[in-house]
């Protein structure tokens, strides 16, 4: 099977959460900020889920979800930077451009050396940012990945902070911000040049 045979669109059947809550679990254990659970399921954000404000990404191979990203408008339900970063957050709701973020990326371990897939999976969700008229997009990354962000997305750092997903587990987290307008210039120029 080629590692270029997936479709990406946007979930329409919320029974499906719990496959990506599955995705999640395994991308976050690889990476050590979590420890296996029980279950194999992890929702950080469940509020946000449902919500009209957020468009739910996902890359399907096979029928089975390879990739997921998630792109919420600001509204009363409020954004994942919340969570571990509410004082940063509310100094943007402030600013007079339209607010979201853009959350929950992760790939299956068997693609996950798979470039192509990653950035069609951003560069969408900055689409979506798009249709939603999101002038503004912050995201909370592990700060060993800030530079490649500031790279892919000309996205700046605003705040770092350790952060706990789950207790004794301290992960130096970054919050980030980019202009959803200059980022899907910058992204096009780099699909432009790279040959996959």
């Amino acid at each position: 099977m080629s590692v270029y045979n997936y479709k990406l669109h946007k979930l329409k059947d919320f029974n499906r959460l719990y496959e990506i809550g599955k995705l999640v679990h395994d991308t976050l254990v690889e990476s050590g900020h979590i420890s296996s659970r029980y279950d194999k399921y992890v929702d950080l954000y469940p509020h946000l889920n449902k919500i009209p404000e957020t468009s739910i990404l996902i890359a399907e191979s096979g029928g089975k979800i390879i990739g997921t990203n998630s792109m919420t408008l600001e509204s009363p339900a409020g954004l994942h930077t919340d969570k571990f970063f509410k004082e940063e957050t509310d100094c943007f709701r402030k600013n007079k451009k339209i607010l979201g973020s853009s959350w929950r990326i992760a790939t299956s371990k068997e693609y996950r050396k798979n470039i192509r897939l990653f950035l069609d999976l951003i560069q969408n969700s900055f689409f979506l940012a798009k249709e939603m008229n999101i002038e503004t997009c912050l995201f909370v990354f592990d700060k060993k990945h800030e530079e490649f962000y500031k790279k892919l997305l000309d996205a700046e750092t605003v705040a770092e902070k350790i952060c706990n997903i789950e207790p004794e587990i301290d992960i130096l987290m970054v919050l980030m911000r980019t202009d959803t307008e200059n980022s899907q210039k910058h992204l096009s120029k780099i699909f432009k040049r790279r040959k996959f």
